[in-house]
């Protein structure tokens, strides 16, 4: 598939920075447009490609490439289909265009990235190829420029099997950089049909880049990598475990119904103090006080 539908009416409407502590008043959502943290069904594109409907037309993407990677789908009011991340590779990517023109009929299509590691942007050329944005930070494009191969490398380290077909992937997957580049430090504001979606930094956590993505009018939360849903850190070659704390803790203000992580499959709003806990856990004992409930 290679159609070119470019979504000429989203609007960047804004690029305002975001406070240490993030306040917003969201209202319920309304039932049409609800989430919750439940699979109300589940969509298999490849054995390895599932859609998890998680409300109206929010999904939760599970690629699993060989570890579980998410990222989010959400079908705004004005038709466009928003990527929060991306699935790992372009192969994966293509597959849920695919499923959405099938589905719904050529639309528009925007993709945020959260980071320059493979599981937050891997799709992206997918996205371009098909004539669609992908936005991204500065930081994002910094980093994947300086230290792209580094983490190509430390990916492959964690694929045990010499002979995995996603190990292969792994090596050949070209990392293409977002076209809509926006400032870490402000964040991102976009409208569709009168529903925003934002790209939130709360400062360096997994990652020095790792930006959360938020539809208040859905009280749902896509964290990325800085959201924990298991007892572990996982990987932290480049986290800042003290800026990680506040960083969640920046989070912590905003009305949530669903919370989704990059890996695993809990969806409940207790992910976020799940992170804070622990992240407490692997702090020294002086730090762990820091932590609030």
């Amino acid at each position: 598939m290679n159609f070119r539908f470019r979504p000429f009416f989203v609007a960047l409407l804004c690029s305002a920075a975001f406070p240490a502590a993030i306040a917003c008043d969201a209202p319920a959502a309304s039932p049409a447009r609800a989430v919750a943290p439940a699979v109300t069904a589940e969509i298999e594109l490849a054995p390895d490609l599932h859609l998890l409907r998680i409300g109206a037309g929010a999904y939760v993407v599970r690629h699993v490439c060989p570890f579980v990677c998410n990222s989010v789908l959400v079908e705004m009011p004005d038709g466009t289909f928003v990527f929060g991340g991306t699935p790992g590779f372009p192969e994966a990517a293509r597959l849920v265009l695919d499923w959405i023109v099938r589905e719904h009929g050529p639309r528009p299509v925007v993709a945020i990235d959260t980071g320059y590691h493979f599981d937050n942007l891997g799709g992206n050329a997918a996205f371009l190829d098909a004539g669609f944005p992908v936005h991204g930070s500065d930081l994002t494009v910094r980093l994947l420029a300086e230290r792209g191969e580094k983490m190509r490398a430390l990916t492959l380290g964690f694929i045990a099997d010499k002979n995995s077909p996603y190990r292969a992937a792994h090596v050949a997957l070209q990392f293409v950089p977002p076209d809509h580049v926006f400032p870490i430090e402000q964040g991102l504001t976009l409208r569709f049909g009168g529903e925003e979606v934002r790209a939130i930094y709360p400062g360096p956590t997994q990652a020095p880049d790792k930006v959360a993505i938020y539809f208040p009018g859905r009280r749902l939360l896509y964290g990325s990598c800085m959201i924990l849903a298991g007892d572990r850190t996982g990987n932290v070659a480049e986290a800042d475990l003290a800026r990680w704390i506040d960083g969640i803790r920046s989070l912590m203000p905003l009305p949530v119904d669903v919370v989704v992580a990059a890996h695993g499959s809990r969806l409940e709003p207790g992910l976020l103090q799940n992170t804070l806990d622990v992240l407490a856990r692997s702090q020294p004992a002086e730090a762990q006080s820091t932590v609030r409930r």
